[in-house]
């Protein structure tokens, strides 16, 4: 779990990484439903907790800022019991994320719902993780099973998202009790230029960025690194 140690590091040092994904939670967490609970998936160094005590914090390792272990794709929850799930870039590092998209919708209350920001391949998203980002971004890959082998928990593949919640994507094959209600691509120009928890900050840059961010989100096609996906279990 060093990274988790390595995260928080950076945090502290970093204001515009954490104005950033404050951004990002609370983009997430106006998407959910009043009732409760909301439970996070891959709650990581805690951060989204932080800002959102209400949360239920989980993740896949026994660790200080997770109140419970939870694997995403066999839920410790009851049927129909749980209000909200969310999560901030965790989808794409699922090993079976078929197997968890039938558990959110076993545990999801109805119109409950599941809210993701996750990344997007626009042009400039999939030129951004296939050739800037450290992991790997391969829209061919397999959907059902797409990582080969014994699977780091950090081993992710950028595509994933799109190639499940595009238009034509494969969750609309899946036959599911869910279904998409909000798909928002976003630049998320900002969290770009903050250089991630391991790379350099472009801080001088950041007052351009936020002038820039809404004109860029109206080319989605072009300028598209992140998107907000909800999916709302059926009654």
């Amino acid at each position: 779990m060093d990274f988790v140690h390595e995260h928080r590091a950076a945090w502290a040092k970093k204001p515009a990484l954490r104005d950033a994904y404050r951004e990002l939670f609370d983009r997430i967490r106006g998407a959910c439903t009043p009732e409760a609970p909301t439970v996070e998936l891959g709650s990581g160094p805690g951060f989204f907790k932080e800002a959102h005590p209400d949360i239920v914090a989980t993740d896949v390792f026994a660790h200080p800022h997770a109140e419970l272990v939870a694997d995403a794709e066999a839920l410790p929850f009851a049927d129909a019991s749980i209000a909200n799930l969310v999560m901030l870039d965790v989808f794409h590092h699922l090993p079976k994320p078929t197997r968890f998209l039938a558990e959110a919708a076993r545990v999801l209350k109805p119109k409950g719902r599941l809210v993701m920001i996750e990344p997007w391949l626009s042009l400039s998203g999939y030129t951004f993780y296939r050739f800037l980002h450290h992991e790997d971004c391969d829209p061919s890959s397999p959907p059902f099973d797409p990582f080969t082998g014994l699977k780091d928990p950090m081993e992710g593949n950028a595509a994933l998202p799109y190639v499940y919640f595009r238009s034509d994507g494969v969750f609309f094959g899946l036959g599911l009790p869910l279904r998409i209600v909000r798909r928002e691509p976003f630049s998320g120009l900002p969290w770009l230029l903050t250089g991630g928890f391991s790379g350099p900050s472009l801080t001088p840059l950041l007052p351009v960025a936020r002038v820039l961010e809404p004109y860029l989100c109206r080319f989605p096609r072009l300028f598209s690194t992140r998107c907000l996906i909800v999916l709302e279990r059926s009654t």
